[in-house]
């Protein structure tokens, strides 16, 4: 009887370890693997390997364009006021 019970947590263990192998990861993004805290790789858009209990998912970067409005106040030589409004356009570049 309870080696039946040991024997369906060893299994029921190994699952749950192998379902957590596989990582999906959104279109758009990228996500970055470390091993131990240290940079490994990245992983692409769709269904990827992990090594369980090693690998871990540090951090999902957008790779999608994003923007940002950048507004500031400048003070010339003769004291007139002038206003500066900037858009900034970037994205991440995966390699």
């Amino acid at each position: 009887m309870t080696s039946q019970i040991v024997s369906l947590f060893v299994v029921f263990i190994l699952i749950i370890i192998i379902f957590s192998s596989f990582v999906t990861v959104k279109q758009g993004t990228i996500a970055v693997i470390t091993v131990f805290g240290k940079y490994r790789r990245i992983l692409t858009p769709g269904l990827n390997f992990k090594v369980p209990l090693i690998e871990s998912i540090y951090s999902k970067i957008s790779i999608q364009n994003r923007s940002v409005e950048l507004e500031f106040q400048a003070v010339t030589f003769d004291q007139a006021n002038v206003y500066f409004k900037a858009m900034l356009l970037f994205s991440v570049v995966a390699e």
